[in-house]
C-alpha cells in the first residue's frame, strides 16, 4: 500500500460560498463510497497538489479528518480552473480495502528500442492503462521495457509486465508502443519513388524516337 497521506478538515461552507475558501488556497472536497453518508471536507490546495503529483491520482490515499477519523480513499475526480489550472473541487471515493477497484494508472516507457533508426520515431498510443486490483496493490505506474521494440514488432497490452495482484482490463491485442516512420522520411521516400516513376516515360519516349529515326 502507498504511504500517501492527506489531512482534511470539516467544511461548513457550500454552494457559491466555497469561493471564499478557494481564494484562501483551500479546495472543497466530498468523500463518498464505503461510508454511511457523504462527507463535506476541505483540504489545502498545496497539499492536494503534492498528493496528486506523488501518485495520488491512482493510488490509495490515507485521509485524516480533523476530529473525524481516517479514511482510505481514491481521488476519483478533480476539477480545475480552465485558464490557470488551479484546483476547484475534488471527489474522494472511500474504499473497502478487501474489495478490488478498477482504476487507470500511467504507463511509463524505459529503455531504448533496438529497432530505432534514422527516420523512425517512438509512438505511445495510450498514456494510461485500465487495471483491476485490491486498493493496497494499485501501483503508482506501470513501467514498460521498450527495448525489444522494432518497426515490425510493436508492444501490445498482452506484452505488458506482470504486476502482482494487478489484472489488465484493456484489449490484449491493443497496441501500446510502436515505431513509426516520420513524415519527413515518408516524404523523402515518396519523392524518390516519384523520380523513378517520372523517369520511366522518358526511356519509353526515347525508344520510340529511335525507332522513327531508323525508319
Amino acid at each position: 500500500m502507498s504511504d500517501l497521506k492527506l489531512t482534511a478538515e470539516p467544511r461548513t461552507l457550500s454552494g457559491r460560498k466555497v469561493n471564499q475558501l478557494r481564494r484562501q488556497g483551500i479546495v472543497p472536497v466530498v468523500v463518498y463510497g464505503a461510508i454511511a453518508e457523504p462527507i463535506s471536507l476541505q483540504v489545502t490546495e498545496r497539499e492536494l497538489e503534492r498528493t496528486l503529483h506523488g501518485g495520488g491520482a491512482s493510488q490509495v490515499v490515507t485521509l485524516s479528518v480533523t476530529g473525524g477519523g481516517v479514511h482510505n480513499v481514491l481521488i476519483k475526480n478533480v476539477q480545475r480552473e480552465p485558464l490557470h489550472h488551479s484546483l476547484l473541487h475534488a471527489d474522494f471515493y472511500a474504499v473497502n480495502m478487501n474489495e478490488k477497484q478498477r482504476v487507470s494508472v500511467p504507463l511509463v516507457a524505459s529503455g531504448k528500442p533496438i529497432g530505432m533508426a534514422a527516420g523512425l520515431m517512438l509512438f505511445q498510443a495510450h498514456e494510461m492503462i485500465h487495471i483491476e486490483a485490491l486498493p493496497a496493490d494499485i501501483p503508482a505506474e506501470i513501467e514498460v521495457d521498450i527495448s525489444p521494440l522494432t518497426l515490425e514488432a510493436p508492444i501490445h497490452v498482452r506484452d505488458l509486465p506482470t504486476v502482482k495482484g494487478v489484472a489488465y482490463l484493456d484489449d490484449p491485442d491493443e497496441i501500446i508502443f510502436s515505431l513509426m516512420v516520420t513524415r519527413a522520411a515518408e516524404a523523402e521516400l515518396a519523392a524518390e519513388e516519384g523520380e523513378e516513376v517520372a523517369a520511366e516515360p522518358e526511356v519509353v519516349k526515347k525508344g520510340k524516337q529511335t525507332e522513327e529515326e531508323e525508319e
